[in-house]
């Protein structure tokens, strides 16, 4: 990969770098760091400072820059000509990963100098290993940023003025950008880390943590690009992703000594929380998609009928990941059962086994209110009335029996209760079937 001859990197460039920021922006970084010299000639502040604007200006600014590259460019009506362009996929993703934010890095390049420069020559190594840290955050916070811009995209009709995430990516960065910053300062007091029992120094393993972070979100980008430029991928890349990160996640429960945050009772087998740990992970990443990718109903008609016909790899790569995700987290359901029955006593094991049981059927009926609500020719308002029935049958319907004093039914409308009462699975599992009735309904009605 030759950026510097990839048009699209040398175009944001030349838009980004004018000679105004370049001059600027070492001087007004100048200042700030004279200011810090003397406050403290011989003290922190410098290396301190200048780890912290490294960060706010790659991450948070720089996410910010990424993601408005492809929004302004949709706004401004020239995303269709790109698309047609004789760019390739990963041509268009890394001229909009590193020359969208390339003023960001620019900025950061200066202030990754001056840290250096002030570390004692005995703190370099652990400096350098910070300063990759916080670049490999700021990568993965811009390929988030472009695909979150890539996914609106394809939600939104053509005649749209630009991708409304700005504000939610602004949120998210204030949220967490500054906690990020406070513990990179910290590093140096960072305990070790123990993971599948095996000990690693705590910076080592965030380094590598960083560097799977930056490949899967940069994998993901380049994958939504192909898709964004009209090509066919299964979804074997989410497949993989997923799948890698329930292995990671084990290894905080395998292992002498090792204690994680728990969804089932803290003396089961780790086997059995590393199971339940993995059912939230993918079936909080069913929920997500279901909102976030277009329920394109032609797209399924398609997927269906090529199924019916017997090209089963032609109606996999039309499988929308929404879709994917849902299985998955019934086969991590069906594992988790599993696990429950044969590895505790049986009582412990059915109750369990239910709630599992309980919360895979209520995703269902969810995911079919979705479905249903998106199987219409116009699906603007579609998604936004799904979330609020969503909301109110979590939210209010559990209020409401509370307050006819039918708090006895509450395990029906709140999946994890069921552990206390299993024969509530009854209820969740006609939920669900009422569901997607519903949604069969509303599809038979689609124009064929």
């Amino acid at each position: 990969m030759n950026l510097l001859r990839n048009p699209e990197f040398i175009r944001n460039a030349w838009l980004e770098l004018t000679p105004q920021r370049l001059l600027a922006t070492p001087a007004i970084l100048g200042l700030v760091f004279l200011v810090a010299y003397l406050i403290a000639p011989n003290g922190p502040q410098v290396p301190q400072v200048a780890l912290a604007l490294f960060a706010a200006l790659t991450i948070l600014w720089g996410a910010k820059l990424a993601g408005e590259s492809i929004a302004e460019e949709f706004s401004q009506g020239t995303w269709d000509t790109q698309r047609l362009s004789g760019l390739s996929a990963w041509q268009m993703s890394a001229g909009k990963l590193f020359g969208g934010p390339i003023f960001a890095w620019f900025g950061g390049a200066i202030c990754a100098l001056v840290l250096l420069a002030f570390t004692p020559a005995a703190g370099f190594g652990h400096a350098l290993r910070t300063l990759s840290i916080a670049a490999g955050i700021a990568v993965t916070f811009h390929a988030i940023a472009l695909m979150s811009n890539l996914m609106v995209l394809r939600k939104l009709p053509r005649q749209a003025t630009r991708p409304r995430t700005r504000g939610a990516m602004l949120l998210l960065a204030l949220l967490v950008v500054p906690q990020m910053i406070l513990a990179l300062m910290r590093a140096p007091r960072w305990n070790d880390v123990q993971w599948y029992g095996h000990t690693f120094a705590a910076l080592d393993f965030a380094l590598l943590c960083t560097a799977l972070a930056v490949f899967w979100s940069v994998l993901g980008l380049y994958r939504a690009m192909r898709q964004e430029l009209a090509f066919r991928d299964a979804p074997l890349a989410w497949i993989g992703f997923l799948l890698f990160l329930c292995a990671f996640s084990g290894g905080w429960f395998y292992g002498q000594g090792q204690k994680a945050p728990l969804l089932v009772d803290p003396g089961a087998p780790p086997v059995l929380r590393h199971l339940a740990l993995c059912v939230a992970f993918i079936g909080g990443a069913a929920y997500a998609l279901l909102f976030a990718e277009r329920k394109d109903w032609l797209r399924l008609r398609r997927m269906t009928g090529l199924w019916r016909a017997g090209q089963r790899g032609r109606a996999f790569a039309l499988m929308p990941k929404w879709l994917v995700t849902v299985a998955l987290c019934a086969m991590a359901v069906l594992a988790f059962c599993a696990a429950a029955l044969l590895g505790q006593p049986v009582l412990d094991g059915i109750a369990e086994s239910c709630t599992a049981l309980a919360l895979l059927a209520l995703l269902v009926r969810d995911a079919a209110i979705v479905l249903g609500l998106n199987f219409t020719p116009d699906q603007r308002r579609a998604d936004a009335a799904a979330g609020i029935y969503v909301a109110l049958l979590y939210l209010l319907l559990p209020a409401l029996l509370r307050g006819l004093k039918l708090g006895v039914a509450l395990p029906a409308v709140w999946p994890l209760l069921v552990v206390h009462q299993p024969v509530w699975l009854v209820a969740c599992l006609f939920q669900a079937a009422a569901a997607l009735e519903f949604a069969l309904l509303r599809w038979r009605k689609l124009p064929t």
